[in-house]
């Protein structure tokens, strides 16, 4: 096989990638916009994925967890597990996996656990963010 034919393969192959990646995008984007209009703006959050595996969504939607009862559960949970790591390992995990509303298929969201098993922790520290104040600068005249 010669340099040419490898190379054509490959970039046929990135093609067919970015063919199938751009249209989960725009099933995704739907799904975001819905929740959106859904939820409120602001009060829901995309979390980009890194890289493209057929059959997962592109990125995932996490709900901020305010005004639900399930922020209060993470935080009495964080509180009561002092400092076993394992316990607030299973808050974060509990917090982080309730706050995911895209993919809401059950299917294709334990597939996609599997796949980026950081995708708990990461929305969940996500999600903490969200129920968060921002301290403002004040400007100096």
């Amino acid at each position: 096989m010669s340099i040419e034919d490898i190379e054509k393969r490959r970039a046929d192959r990135k093609a067919a990638t970015a063919k199938a990646q751009e249209e989960q995008y725009e099933k995704d984007l739907e799904a975001l916009d819905a929740l959106e209009a859904e939820h409120g703006e602001g009060r829901v959050v995309r979390m980009n994925i890194k890289g493209f595996v057929p059959g997962l969504p592109t990125f995932i939607v996490i709900r901020s967890p305010g005004g639900t009862p399930l922020y209060k559960r993470y935080t009495a949970m964080v509180r009561a597990a002092g400092k076993n790591a394992t316990a607030i390992g299973t808050a974060q995990d509990m917090l982080g996996e309730a706050s995911i509303v895209y993919p809401s298929d059950p299917a294709v969201l334990k597939a996609l656990l599997e796949e980026f098993p950081g995708a708990k922790i990461s929305a969940a520290i996500r999600a903490v963010a969200c129920v968060e104040l921002e301290a403002q600068e004040e400007k100096k005249d």
